[in-house]
């Protein structure tokens, strides 16, 4: 069901296609003339306008002129409903906004094809910009937990976009709601990081899973991230910090300068006395486990294999 409101000056018209417009579905509304309908897209913010073109006061041009600069309310389909044979002014009022003109008098079932042809329009662009939002979001989010600077990065987020633009605002609220699900989590080595990292390789930005991860190597206050086969990316953040984030199950420290997902173990081999060395799947380097951490690790990849 769509709302729909109906601006013309002919109160006959609008009830009878109000009426019509019901008996298929559809909610409908009136304004008898462009002042009193731009209130009532204001107020009540309808998925599609049909408009007369002649009125008294404010006419269809201006209607749809003040709509189209308004971030708000600029997007919303205005099909024209005219008496008007003046192909000039036709085209004109087209020009400003227009969706569509449809001649007076019309049948309705003509007027019915184009509401249901320009809802289906509106509704396809409201999902593909909603993919876009998402999309955006998630870039946030990544470039938000990869900073570490979770609370400032959002204040100004929302700073920014306040009373902007809509799309903004949608943007940080799904930042928001992503940032949320993300604190609420019940893994306690989880709970400050996303599911997935961004990356970028060959010039292009992208996601990748830590399910993905195969091992994090330190150099100092850096690690290097691998994954895929002989893929990787320097991240400016610690092992100690990784260890605390990411997932126990998965994820375990060998030594000092390495953390290893067990998920990607291929098998391991012993050297020397009481002495272990993990090898990872597609990785070229063999990562040894100190000795410290051989019971720890041990115990740790019983518990793996068990689940």
């Amino acid at each position: 069901m769509a709302k729909i409101l109906i601006i013309d000056d002919d109160q006959q018209i609008c009830r009878v296609l109000g009426e019509f417009l019901r008996r298929q579905g559809h909610e409908s509304s009136f304004a008898c003339n462009g002042n009193e309908g731009l209130l009532a897209v204001a107020a009540s913010k309808p998925d599609l306008i049909l408009c007369d073109l002649e009125m008294p006061g404010m006419d269809g041009q201006g209607v749809v002129s003040t709509l189209r600069q308004d971030q708000r309310l600029g997007e919303i389909p205005v099909i024209f409903l005219s008496g008007c044979t003046d192909r000039r002014q036709i085209r004109s009022s087209m020009n400003l906004g227009g969706d569509d003109f449809i001649t007076k008098p019309a049948q309705l079932p003509e007027i019915l094809e184009a509401v249901n042809a320009r809802l289906a329009r509106r509704q396809k662009q409201v999902r593909q910009l909603d993919q876009q939002i998402e999309q955006a979001a998630q870039v946030f989010v990544g470039i938000i937990h990869d900073l570490n600077k979770t609370k400032p990065a959002i204040q100004w987020l929302a700073d920014t976009g306040a009373g902007i633009a809509e799309q903004q605002n949608k943007i940080i609220q799904r930042v928001r709601q992503s940032l949320d699900a993300g604190d609420s989590s019940s893994n306690k080595h989880n709970e400050h990081l996303p599911d997935s990292l961004l990356v970028k390789t060959n010039s292009r930005q992208h996601f990748l899973k830590l399910s993905e991860v195969k091992a994090l190597l330190a150099y100092g206050e850096y690690s290097n991230v691998y994954w895929g086969k002989d893929q990787h990316m320097m991240f400016r953040k610690p092992l100690k910090q990784w260890e605390a984030e990411l997932p126990a199950e998965w994820f375990f420290r060998v030594h000092r300068q390495a953390i290893v997902n067990l998920s990607h173990l291929d098998f391991v081999e012993k050297h020397g006395a009481g002495k272990l060395r993990v090898h990872l799947r597609e990785f070229n380097e063999v990562i040894p486990v100190s000795q410290r951490e051989t019971a720890a690790f041990n115990r740790c990849l019983k518990a793996f294999k068990a689940n």
